[in-house]
């Protein structure tokens, strides 16, 4: 059974040649013709989920695990206005999503019609490829064109840099007629894989530069899992004129690696870090979280060079001399038995060095803490089980996380793309559905009271574990400079004060809930959190306006017992 609309009998015919296998329809009218084509598909698994803006991101979680498209098919009007965040986090996250938007005939657009808005182009600034679907094709040329451009578009989302692409099928009534008969068979085009590499002069020009430098910073941003890279940097990182850095959604954790960069930094003063300036900076991945090291290196003219098959320039520290278009695995490949440096050289014994006394400073101190944010990140990060995931909210939640060393036994994930609050739990919904793999998520009550139509659907497995730090607010405020200042209007319209729990949430969705206040019941709450046999909350409350100044003694703390 398929519908009769020739344009979405080819979509859906384009979808099994193109091997993609799951599609989240949201209910609705006007995208009929697609939930009656996919609704008992054999080769197709599709999901219904009510609430638009949590079906996007959850598709967003599927397609981060699955390192495959994932579509999303919306009927017409603000429906498909909810799908634009998860749309640009997934743009800017670089993962795959084949954006589908039902709507009304071209002639009815801004003519009263209800539901229908301006939806060509709709996403103009966040996808990859937008077209629109000649909605009258049934035969000929305009079968042809359809045919086409959605193959292309199909093909655009995984080729290169990942990334969404939006198609818009205008549909006339009936919506849903259906038949039997089969068609034709739809037209593919395949692309050859090609490998970039650098040009000998190029090489050359490279590899002696790092020959003659004293210090190399290799500084690592949002990244998937990659083992050939970890392998290839590992290498790299053996010379002692590189310091590596990398953060928890870099996925890349090391002996030779510094993974707590906003706990390092506390160890150098103006001087020190000075000193520590690197020749040449060369950046991998996307966004990196840290502020002090854009700080510190915005601050200070270093020849920065960014590597990404993109060939996009990133200048975050504004001080972008070269861009290299390869792979970050196929660069440092390019470089081994070439780049020996020849010059001495004891950066990375310095910096590794360092690394190891604010370590030191950094658990002396949290070993005699307070109650508090920072307490509790500590024990937790240390007890979740190994050979799983960690789906990380946003905000404080991710800062607290980044300064905890970065287990090599986790693999982190986190929407870093834009950074939002808004779908971080349906992100972690989507992707533990879609891995199978046991995945706890760590947010902040505001994101998660945000997100809570998350649970509002059948995809929530048992592998799911989800924790709330509830501080009663946006934390965050109380860390980042400027909001203090301005104590009524920061409780009122930036930390969003408030005395609400999850368990009533928890209640709603029959989800296994428990509370924690201390560090007693907070063991407790861990152990039963992973021994419980299906999705379960633990909600852990710490004192909302102690939280920042127990996190400020903490980066007082290790600048005192490092600084000489």
């Amino acid at each position: 059974m398929i519908s009769d609309k020739r344009p979405v009998q080819d979509f859906v015919s384009l979808l099994v040649v193109h091997r993609i296998q799951h599609v989240i329809i949201t209910p609705g009218s006007r995208n009929a013709p697609f939930s009656l084509s996919l609704f008992e598909h054999a080769d197709i698994h599709s999901y219904s989920i009510v609430d638009e803006r949590s079906a996007a991101f959850i598709a967003l979680g599927m397609a981060q695990q699955l390192e495959q498209p994932v579509v999303l098919i919306c009927t017409s009007g603000t429906a498909a206005l909810n799908f634009a965040p998860a749309i640009a986090e997934a743009y800017y996250q670089r993962v795959p999503l084949i954006v589908v938007t039902a709507d009304r005939p071209v002639e009815w657009i801004d003519q009263g019609e209800g539901q229908s808005i301006r939806q060509r182009n709709v996403y103009s600034n966040y996808v990859k490829a937008s077209i629109e679907i000649a909605e009258e094709a049934s035969e000929g040329d305009l079968v042809w064109y359809n045919n086409r451009i959605m193959d292309e578009a199909l093909r655009t989302s995984v080729e290169g840099v990942h990334g969404p692409i939006h198609i818009n099928f205008p549909l006339r009534e009936s919506l849903y007629k259906v038949t039997d008969q089969t068609i034709a068979g739809v037209k593919t085009v395949n692309r050859a894989r090609t490998h970039l590499s650098i040009a000998k002069f190029e090489l050359d020009e490279i590899v002696f530069k790092m020959n003659n430098s004293s210090k190399i910073m290799v500084l690592a941003g949002q990244m998937p899992p990659d083992s050939d890279l970890h392998l290839a940097l590992a290498e790299f990182a053996e010379k002692n004129n590189v310091a590596v850095f990398t953060e928890a959604h870099s996925n890349l954790s090391h002996h030779r690696f510094i993974t707590t960069i906003d706990r390092m930094i506390m160890g150098f003063d103006a001087d020190s870090w000075h000193d520590m300036q690197p020749d040449i900076l060369i950046t991998i991945g996307h966004n990196t979280i840290s502020r002090k090291i854009k700080d510190y290196l915005r601050s200070m003219p270093t020849e920065h060079w960014h590597v990404d098959v993109s060939g996009e320039g990133l200048d975050t520290f504004k001080h972008l001399t070269k861009i290299i278009p390869l792979t970050p695995v196929a660069f440092f490949n390019e470089l081994k038995g070439h780049a020996t440096h020849t010059i001495h050289s004891d950066y990375h014994e310095r910096m590794l060095g360092m690394n190891t006394k604010t370590r030191l400073a950094g658990h002396s101190f949290i070993e005699k803490a307070n109650w508090s944010d920072l307490k509790v990140f500590d024990v937790l990060m240390n007890k979740i089980p190994s050979n799983s995931h960690v789906q990380m909210g946003n905000s404080s939640v991710v800062r607290y996380i980044l300064l905890s060393d970065t287990r090599p036994d986790l693999n982190y994930f986190g929407n870093r793309g834009v950074a939002g609050i808004d779908g971080c739990t349906s992100t972690a919904v989507g992707a533990s559905f879609a891995s199978g793999v046991l995945t706890t998520f760590i947010s902040g009550d505001i994101g998660f009271f945000y997100d809570s139509n998350a649970f509002w659907n059948s995809m929530v497995g048992s592998n799911l574990k989800i924790i709330v730090i509830n501080n009663g607010g946006g934390g965050i405020f109380r860390i980042i400079e400027g909001p203090r200042s301005h104590e009524k209007a920061m409780e009122k319209f930036f930390e969003t004060k408030h005395t609400r729990s999850a368990k009533g949430l928890a209640a709603m969705y029959d989800i296994e809930f428990m509370e924690a206040i201390d560090s007693d019941s907070l063991n407790i709450g861990l152990d039963w959190l992973y021994q419980t046999k299906c999705c379960a909350i633990l909600e852990i409350h710490t004192p909302r306006t102690e939280n920042d100044l127990e996190l400020r003694s903490f980066f007082k703390y290790i600048k005192e017992n490092t600084i000489n």
